[in-house]
């Protein structure tokens, strides 16, 4: 599918707009699992809807094999630096982002009526959703629809769960967005590339759930914990300890107690693959359905949809979702698709990245109550203990004490709980005197123990598989080298920063643009140091020919001189080897006829192009060539297109010039296919003289090989014309027709078995059949009809 451009008010997509976007260099749309949904357009400046695209103007494209074409609103246009513009996109539901809801709450309501009322802003869009069970909703502060959504706190997504898919003006709010299709990407079928990408920062070997709530009567937060402090993840995959500390109390609306708090951590536990590693995998296929051979087959992947891969040689067989996609819209195939896990969170303003931002600041400053929390419940175990016993060995021999034991049994064969203490060091053990003892602090300074509480840590040397924050959403992996760090700052100071930045890239961008100019004068300065290196070369040249002789002067002028232009002056006037746009005709006049080889040229008016394609040439070297002339100081260009998306520029001007000589040379042509194409932003541009020949120096004009013509004959491919100025006569001999003109009306014509004439004399015998007409001797005495046998 080729993109359609449309004005940035425009609704309805179903026309071609502004115009359809032929000159597309590329246009990929990727869309992620509730996350991004974007198109990216490359598009040259020679082509011929370059001046009509504008930010916030809408692109319509093809987004994935199975949905309806999309409409995406320009948000960014990057400078062109080699004739090439990208062109970014956000999907029209973006505009939902710029849509505000003001605050309000409902105890019970269902999806589709609290959809309907986020989107009542915005009357073009309209929702829709599979869910049906009432929840409590909320908006606590002005937002906007996007916000409301997903990707904020409190917002559908998070209530609901659930996957988003957007189509232009209408919402849907899927239970489940895909489907599993049974399609199978595999190795030496249709797979083309694969890249899986493993990620184990996410596993973890513990849990340590809290959760903090503020007693009836109170004005002091409470923060609740488990008796054993963390519960075990006992599917991970990974050796070394690794707890990933994780606060519930949103999960709470009154008292929190250690039985439920409990079940809310097994709970997450379950749902959550805490303990593995989820693959991310990234392919590249052919779509069979495409081929004729599996025409038949109804396979289709999308969005959310259940695929699997396999590769036998990387020992690769995986199940997963379509997480992300990405679409090759001129091509209409996936360019690739991403499974397994998503990891999009649909936040796009920064009052939604604030509520994030105060959500992280309201956990951090729980980390000390938590602390305290640790520190009173150790507190609680060694005052308030009761029960226990103590015993001290003593040596058999000397009688002196060597060690001092606290049992949870009267003796030591019975004791499970021991605390050993002796000049080795101080240990705990679960398992009986014997150890092993996993919490100990020994003689030599060493500390070992599963879990450390403490509130500040001051030391010389850290040896360590992992420091991580106590929330987990910051570590440092001292195995590997990783390091990850969340962090956030005020919103006085992010205003302040932002504030700061925003002036650095406003002096950047005039710096940038300064630059551009003197980039674009530096360009300009090159073309006529080009233009008079190119003269002063042919001068040379043309010296050096006339040195060594003119028998190498003429034989320079004929090798390679045939000319692959049809009708290339325009001689013949605009015929059928041209595509043209706007106001495009021919010209003859005595200011052409001084100035150009053919006597004729070309004449684009305002908003005009003019194009050719050539077919049937070589590998090789050619060179082409143009006399122009330039009457407006608006833009104006000429180039040629060769190895299907190599550009070169014979002149690209936004000042007047007078009849002049452009020429460029391709030393590399591989396809069989060049195109010429010009294009006049105002009035006029003449062109004459167009010549493309084999060789790397431009050659003098000459019409293509077959092409005759003068004032009164023309010959060319398509047939013969003979014209009389004088008596406004012309027969013309085609593959269409054999017919003679008079004033421009046809007089006679001859068509199959069949002659057609206005006027026909006869000055001696007519046969007509089985009857002859005869004169007479005198044009009075009439003539004599004789029926033949």
């Amino acid at each position: 599918m080729i993109p359609v451009l449309y004005l940035p008010n425009a609704a309805d997509f179903s026309s071609f707009g502004l115009g359809v976007l032929t000159d597309t260099i590329s246009c990929e749309v990727t869309e992620e699992r509730n996350g991004v949904f974007e198109c990216l357009l490359k598009y040259p400046v020679s082509g011929q809807h370059y001046g009509l695209i504008t930010k916030e103007c809408i692109i319509k494209a093809k987004p994935n094999d199975t949905a309806a074409d999309q409409a995406f609103r320009i948000y960014r246009i990057t400078k062109p630096l080699n004739g090439i513009v990208t062109i970014y996109g956000q999907h029209i539901s973006y505009d939902l982002a710029n849509v505000p809801v003001m605050p309000f709450s409902t105890e019970s309501r269902s999806p589709q009526l609290i959809l309907s009322q986020l989107l009542a802003g915005d009357t073009r869009f309209t929702g829709w959703t599979d869910y049906s069970d009432a929840k409590a909703f909320s908006v606590t502060q002005p937002k906007s629809v996007r916000a409301c959504l997903g990707g904020t706190e409190g917002s559908m997504l998070s209530k609901w769960h659930g996957e988003f898919e957007w189509d232009n003006f209408t919402v849907m709010f899927h239970s489940h967005r895909g489907q599993k299709t049974g399609v199978v990407i595999e190795y030496g079928k249709n797979l083309t590339a694969l890249e899986q990408d493993e990620d184990n920062s996410g596993v973890y070997t513990a849990l340590l759930p809290y959760a903090v709530y503020t007693p009836e009567g109170s004005d002091t937060e409470t923060v609740v914990t488990l008796p054993d402090v963390t519960l075990p993840i006992v599917t991970s995959e990974i050796v070394r300890a690794k707890t990933l500390i994780m606060d519930f109390s949103d999960q709470f609306d009154g008292v929190v107690t250690e039985e439920a708090l409990r079940a809310k951590a097994n709970s997450y536990i379950k749902a959550n693959p805490l303990g593995a590693t989820l693959p991310t995998v990234k392919v590249s296929f052919e779509p069979l359905w495409k081929q004729p051979e599996y025409s038949a087959l109804l396979e289709r992947v999308n969005l959310c949809d259940t695929v699997t891969i396999r590769h036998s040689l990387l020992g690769v067989s995986v199940s997963a979702m379509v997480i992300e996609t990405v679409y090759d819209t001129l091509a209409e195939r996936y360019k690739n698709i991403s499974l397994g896990q998503s990891k999009s969170s649909m936040i796009t303003t920064i009052s939604e990245v604030q509520s994030s931002v105060d959500k992280v600041e309201s956990t951090v400053r729980r980390f000390p109550k938590l602390l305290q929390t640790a520190i009173g419940k150790a507190t609680g175990l060694i005052t308030g203990q009761s029960g226990g016993y103590v015993v001290i060995n003593t040596d058999s021999e000397s009688g002196q004490p060597y060690e001092l034991l606290i049992l949870d049994a009267h003796s030591i064969d019975e004791a499970v709980n021991v605390w050993r203490w002796n000049v080795g060091g101080l240990g705990f053990s679960r398992n009986g005197y014997n150890g092993p003892y996993e919490t100990a602090i020994t003689a030599d300074g060493q500390i070992v123990a599963d879990f450390i509480t403490s509130g500040s840590l001051v030391a010389n040397i850290i040896k360590a598989g992992v420091i991580q924050s106590q929330d987990g959403s910051s570590y440092w992996d001292l195995e590997s080298g990783e390091v990850v760090l969340r962090a956030y700052v005020s919103t006085d100071e992010f205003a302040e920063k932002t504030a700061y930045l925003q002036q650095n890239v406003d002096g950047l961008n005039s710096y940038v643009a300064t630059l551009t100019e003197t980039m674009e004068s530096v360009s300009n300065d090159q073309g006529i140091l080009e233009e008079r290196l190119r003269s002063s070369e042919s001068k040379v040249s043309q010296l050096q020919h006339t040195v060594e002789g003119l028998s190498v002067t003429m034989q320079e002028q004929y090798i390679g001189g045939i000319n692959y232009v049809q009708n290339s002056s325009g001689l013949n006037g605009i015929t059928d080897d041209w595509s043209y746009s706007g106001t495009v005709k021919t010209d003859a006049s005595t200011d052409t006829q001084n100035n150009t080889i053919s006597d004729s040229c070309f004449v684009l008016g305002a908003y005009s192009s003019l194009s050719q394609y050539i077919r049937g040439v070589v590998p090789g070297t050619y060179t082409i060539s143009v006399r122009a002339k330039k009457t407006s100081t608006m833009s104006g260009y000429f180039y040629v297109t060769y190895n299907g998306n190599k550009t070169k520029y014979l002149f690209n001007k936004s000042t007047t010039f007078d009849w002049t000589d452009y020429s460029v040379t391709l030393t590399d042509v591989t396809d069989p296919t060049l195109r010429i194409y010009c294009y006049c932003r105002d009035a006029s541009i003449y062109l004459a003289d167009i010549m493309i020949s084999e060789g790397a120096i431009p050659r003098k004009w000459t019409p293509a090989p077959n092409e005759i013509y003068t004032q009164e004959v023309k010959i060319d491919k398509r047939g013969i014309e003979v014209s009389n100025s004088a008596s406004s006569q012309r027969t013309v001999i085609t593959n269409t027709e054999f017919a003679g003109y008079y004033n421009d009306e046809v007089i006679f014509t001859l068509n199959k078995d069949e002659t057609q004439t206005k006027k026909t004399t006869v000055d001696g015998e007519l046969t007509v059949g089985k009857t002859k007409f005869v004169p007479m001797p005198t044009a009075s005495e009439g003539l004599n009809i004789v029926i033949l046998d």
